[in-house]
């Protein structure tokens, strides 16, 4: 299924069924809130255990082979988070003083009794094709001509309209747009894009977000960059429908208008948070030497003049070999970190027998400089958020990085490849971490090279300092961007650290696989128990894949939406099996 806090939540919440039928969607909604509050902060936002999110559902009832599942339906003795909260009461551990209470252990024990049923959350209105395509026109009308044909719009009614979803969830999915925006953004300033279809008094919680090209640096030419590969265009086959996508093509001009009314704002920021797109519209160049030009960094002249920060250590978050970690200052960029990798263990790749690195012509301590195999570099950019390159050892820009030097244990990017930039963003999802050097007391290094070590190696006072005041300043730009699209209602209170990190939360969510409800809200379905019949009797409906769906099993999300077999897209084409509408893609 694909996965979100509400179902996770939901499947949770099933736990709080306790002693109550498990059709009761109550208890499913009541066990979901229970983990939240109990376990969510360590094994949610923090992920204490890595990729362990208590609130997917399908990571909690998934039984692996080698193991005890975390829950297995109706059976206590053989979920693990039953024994762990409930028999051994060492989870939530006793320095967190947040123990789980009689009746919420009740509602657990009755959840998983009651075969540990997904939750789902209805109430909100839903919306249809015409209400988001209505808003666009709208809002297209009462703007400029001139400035119409810099307007592009991202929807998340599809997620709104999914009952899996909470209203906590929807605000995560908005501040990851905007995160994601302003994360790819070439301005100075951080933008909040207006949401077109919120009603003045709730300007943040609508589901139609207005993006200008403008205020983010872009042209035309980037925003159909990114859309390459968009497969959820439609050409409807509703009158309605058709006459407001006519409307719209009128108000931008058929030069401008690529033909897609709206983008669908999850897809967007699970594709534009990775590699090509990415590394597109931010505009990051090719190679290492390139960027550093555009930042204004001389990394050589900083390393002759001792005007760098550097740190050493054996093993990271990322890595089991050493990383040497050295942060310049440019005169574009205010801080940018360059990590150096290393992909063995002997000979110059160990950094405590050669911390003088890296080669390069004129080093003049060049017998001890290091021999590296890549590295990650971060920069701020002009709005205070950070940018991503991942590098080879010859300063070339890499996709992903390679597992047997680095290895995401978090699985981010859904897989231990460290994804640029998805992976990153998750990772520092609060701006820099922390790190301590661990070289400079510990080599017996003489003379000048001595000195050398002792002029780059930084005091860890020092580089705690300096740590925090960059961490700071990504952090201040994070609240200003999505801080108006999470600290609200019931959040009000919450730091902006407390919340999950949103791009690569969302970009997860997107990529799970798919349940009758998320299809039926992809397709416009308002009761999505219309379509399992349907898919039944239908033999082309078959013929796609979709077959699994009728019998409450799931499909992949890659099958879904791939181009690979045909231009059209699994989505597009039961659209057409449906009369729904025909296949579009970005002119």
């Amino acid at each position: 299924m694909i996965r979100s806090l509400p179902l996770a939540l939901g499947l949770i919440c099933s736990l709080s069924a306790m002693g109550v039928h498990a059709a009761d969607p109550d208890l499913a909604v009541r066990a979901a809130g229970i983990l939240k509050s109990r376990c969510y902060s360590c094994h949610g936002v923090k992920f204490e255990v890595p990729g362990f999110d208590v609130l997917n559902h399908a990571t909690l009832v998934a039984q692996p082979a080698d193991a005890m599942a975390y829950v297995t339906a109706g059976d206590l003795d053989e979920s693990m988070l039953w024994q762990r909260v409930a028999v051994d009461q060492d989870m939530p551990p006793k320095v967190v003083k947040n123990k789980v209470t009689e009746q919420e252990l009740e509602v657990l024990r009755q959840w998983i009794v009651a075969g540990a049923p997904a939750a789902t959350y209805t109430g909100r209105e839903f919306i249809d094709e015409a209400d988001v395509l209505r808003a666009i026109r709208n809002d297209l009308q009462e703007m400029p001509p001139e400035n119409r044909l810099h307007q592009r719009y991202l929807s998340l009614h599809a997620i709104s309209n999914n009952p899996r979803y909470t209203d906590a969830d929807l605000r995560l999915y908005r501040a990851a747009v905007v995160k994601l925006l302003n994360s790819v953004s070439r301005r100075s300033r951080i933008v909040q894009p207006p949401m077109v279809d919120a009603p003045a008094e709730r300007s943040t919680e609508g589901t139609v977000f207005r993006v200008d090209l403008r205020d983010f640096g872009w042209k035309a030419s980037d925003w159909q960059t990114a859309l390459q590969g968009y497969p959820f265009g439609l050409s409807w086959n509703d009158n309605k429908l058709q006459g407001y996508s006519k409307d719209i093509e009128q108000l931008v001009g058929s030069l401008s208008f690529d033909g897609i009314a709206y983008v669908r704002a999850d897809w967007f920021v699970t594709k534009a948070s990775r590699t090509a797109t990415y590394h597109a519209l931010l505009n990051v160049p090719e190679t290492v030497e390139a960027l550093e030009a555009q930042l204004g960094v001389d990394p050589q002249q900083d390393f002759l003049q001792d005007r760098l920060i550097r740190a050493g250590f054996a093993g990271s978050g990322v890595s089991h070999q050493n990383r040497l970690v050295d942060r310049h200052e440019g005169s574009v960029a205010s801080y940018y970190y360059r990590s150096y990798d290393f992909d063995k263990a002997f000979g110059r790749g160990v950094l405590f027998r050669f911390p003088l690195g890296p080669r390069f012509t004129g080093n003049p301590h060049d017998q001890f400089a290091f021999e590296h195999a890549g590295g990650e570099i971060i920069w701020d950019l002009p709005n205070g958020m950070q940018g991503y390159m991942l590098i080879d050892a010859d300063g070339k820009r890499i996709d992903k990085g390679p597992i047997e030097i680095v290895r995401d244990m978090r699985e981010i990017a859904g897989t231990p490849e460290i994804v640029n930039a998805v992976s990153c963003i998750g990772c520092h999802r609060h701006g820099l971490l922390d790190y301590r050097d661990m070289v400079s007391g510990s080599q017996s290094l003489t003379s000048d090279a001595r000195t050398k070590v002792d002029a780059l190696f930084t005091r860890p006072d020092r580089l705690q300092e300096i740590l925090n005041s960059d961490r700071d300043r990504f952090l201040a730009s994070l609240k200003r961007a999505i801080g108006p699209y999470v600290q609200l209602h019931e959040a009000s209170e919450k730091a902006i650290t407390e919340f999950p990190e949103p791009i690569s939360t969302v970009a997860k969510w997107y990529d799970q696989d798919m349940s009758l409800a998320d299809v039926a809200a992809e397709l416009g379905f308002e009761d999505a128990t219309e379509l399992g019949p349907t898919i039944q009797f239908n033999q082309k409906l078959k013929d796609l894949g979709l077959a699994p769906l009728a019998s409450e099993s799931t499909i992949p999300r890659r099958m879904w939406d791939t181009q690979q077999e045909s231009p059209s897209s699994i989505f597009q084409r039961t659209a057409v099996a449906l009369g729904v509408g025909s296949g579009l893609n970005p002119n």
